[in-house]
């Protein structure tokens, strides 16, 4: 009977687990843009982050995990498991100069669990995205004495990222901490050109799937201080090196005619790759944060981030990216917690924004993004679980040099669960 709330615990995770990996292959949003590089980075916020535009190195709680910085597990109550689980839907509206259409998709988002070992060690593990892969375009020209060629870009998939967690504390105000994760997945590709007006020329398409399956690593430190007025004064820095991960690449080119039943009737294969192993070079990150508050009242903080994507490299191609930088400013206010008589006086507001200039450029144009957020926390009876509503609108890139423009909405639903397991009770 003891065992009961861990044994519940174990099959929600096989069972989200299971659910998780197909929403992750099925609810990519569509992005042009996520055709270079491993695609679109994904963030591992939670939604109460989200909606303060995404901020977190140096935000700790014993009520959430916060996977940007490992060193903030040690907040985690000696007594208490935490269990995290949250959703996404997304729509975006994309925008050339003589054309526009409409992409949505939804899954789930994140899956994370907190828990004690002892009192100066923390832990956590779960599952998080990190990146995301999904596009279809289709380029239409007219060459000479060739006539129209239409090229056909397509790609899917992306990385997930299963990790455990580890935080230290060397002092009443001073942690460190550390996530190890195995970051696996697929990215496959596929490049076509085709010859609408002819009959006699034949086609050539070549499909390419990346296998992904390494350990990564990365770091944090976190330091808090109590001020007067009871208010705390939060820093942190997360880190990770240059890492060069596994994978493994096939790849298949071949010319071919579309029969009257739209199959690739395949005449000869050019390129037949089965196997070739090789890495990718993950760029190092630096992460760091500060955040002023006072215990269940109201906080504010800002985050900077800075990637070196110039590092990149795809089985020893570089792929012309840029190193990137990211802003986030965001906060939060709860009017009081103690309250019976009013439940909205218990409800956390929360607001935020962000910029950042991606690692593409393009046309010589960066791919620069901007987005504004909030939400609110509704705490749950008798407990201090709470379900968390991020909402967030953003745009991406620019229509100038007959580029695309993203315009999205983005909502995230959030549950925190905050349970005291290890508690022996006494009976008379």
């Amino acid at each position: 009977m003891k065992n009961k709330p861990i044994c519940r615990a174990i099959q929600l995770l096989l069972l989200t687990l299971l659910i998780q990996n197909v929403a992750y292959s099925q609810g990519r949003i569509s992005s042009p843009y996520s055709r270079f590089g491993i695609g679109d980075i994904m963030t591992s916020a939670g939604a109460n982050q989200r909606a303060m535009g995404g901020i977190g190195y140096s935000l700790s709680s014993p009520f959430f995990v916060n996977v940007m910085n490992p060193a903030t597990y040690i907040s985690f109550d000696t007594l208490s498991f935490i269990f995290d689980v949250g959703a996404d839907a997304r729509s975006a509206r994309l925008t050339t100069l003589d054309r526009s259409e409409s992409a949505n998709a939804a899954s789930l988002s994140y899956l994370k669990f907190g828990f004690p070992v002892t009192r100066w060690w923390r832990g956590a593990f779960g599952l998080v995205p990190y990146s995301s892969t999904n596009y279809h375009m289709q380029d239409l020209s007219v060459e000479q004495n060739i006539g129209s060629v239409k090229r056909i870009y397509q790609g899917e998939g992306g990385i997930n990222q299963l990790f455990v967690g580890s935080a230290f504390k060397l002092h009443p105000n001073l942690s460190i901490g550390f996530n190890m994760g195995v970051l696996f997945g697929t990215i496959s590709q596929t490049s076509a050109n085709t010859f609408p007006d002819s009959a006699y020329r034949m086609n050539y398409k070549i499909i390419s799937s990346t296998k992904v399956k390494d350990i990564y690593l990365n770091y944090g430190i976190h330091y808090r201080k109590t001020l007067k007025n009871n208010m705390n004064l939060a820093t942190g820095l997360s880190f990770s090196n240059n890492q060069d991960v596994s994978a493994r690449m096939e790849q298949l080119g071949y010319r071919y005619f579309v029969s009257s039943t739209g199959v690739d009737n395949v005449v000869d294969t050019l390129v037949d790759v089965t196997g070739l192993k090789g890495s990718i070079t993950l760029p190092a990150n630096l992460g760091f944060g500060v955040s002023l508050g006072k215990p269940d009242k109201w906080l504010v903080g800002a985050d900077v981030q800075y990637q070196m994507w110039d590092n990149y490299k795809n089985f020893d191609r570089l792929d012309s990216l840029q190193n990137n930088f990211r802003l986030a400013l965001g906060g939060e206010f709860t009017p009081s917690v103690s309250t019976v008589t009013n439940y909205f006086q218990r409800i956390t507001y929360r607001a935020g924004l962000n910029y950042q200039n991606s690692f593409l450029q393009l046309r010589g144009q960066r791919i620069d993004e901007f987005g504004i957020s909030f939400g609110f926390a509704f705490p749950l009876p008798r407990t201090r679980s709470t379900i968390n509503l991020s909402t967030e609108l953003g745009t991406r890139g620019t229509t100038a040099k007959n580029l695309v423009k993203e315009n999205y909405f983005r909502i995230t639903l959030g549950l925190s669960i905050f349970e005291r397991w290890f508690i022996i009770r006494k009976y008379d």
